[in-house]
């Protein structure tokens, strides 16, 4: 009775798989991207023209849309990267505190007056007792 059941079973089940798989699987085509280099021409011009004012934020947004409309330019690439390093070189101009909070950057101070440097902090190093009591204990 057991090897009749197992079989009715199998074909039970295999059947409602075949059943429930979708006959036409289709799969579709990637998206071709077709770059449109005169915008991206025209983004990399005001990028420039922000970039040589010294306005590396904005040159950086000109030259991401020139990316967005031609991810192949490695000239926006390469403008994208520069803007980026100097805008984030200008926030740290700005707001000196991004690198170091409560320290002098470049170390300016008026001509007359000099800043008091402090003291470096002793060097803690350990006494004599942790040494000993460290070479006493070699257990596992």
């Amino acid at each position: 009775m057991k090897h009749r059941i197992a079989p009715f079973l199998f074909l039970t089940l295999l059947l409602t798989t075949i059943l429930y798989i979708p006959h036409k699987t289709t799969c579709e085509e990637p998206k071709r991207y077709i770059p449109d280099k005169a915008l991206c021409a025209k983004m990399l011009a005001f990028g420039k023209q922000a970039y040589q004012r010294g306005k590396y934020l904005d040159a950086k947004e000109y030259f991401r849309r020139a990316l967005q409309t031609d991810p192949s330019s490695t000239l926006a690439w390469r403008y994208y990267d520069m803007a980026v390093v100097f805008g984030l070189a200008e926030k740290v101009e700005k707001n000196s505190n991004l690198i170091a909070p409560d320290v002098s950057v470049r170390g300016e101070t008026n001509p007359g007056t000099t800043a008091p440097s402090a003291p470096p902090p002793p060097r803690a190093g350990p006494t004599q007792k942790q040494i000993v009591e460290d070479e006493e204990d070699e257990g596992c």
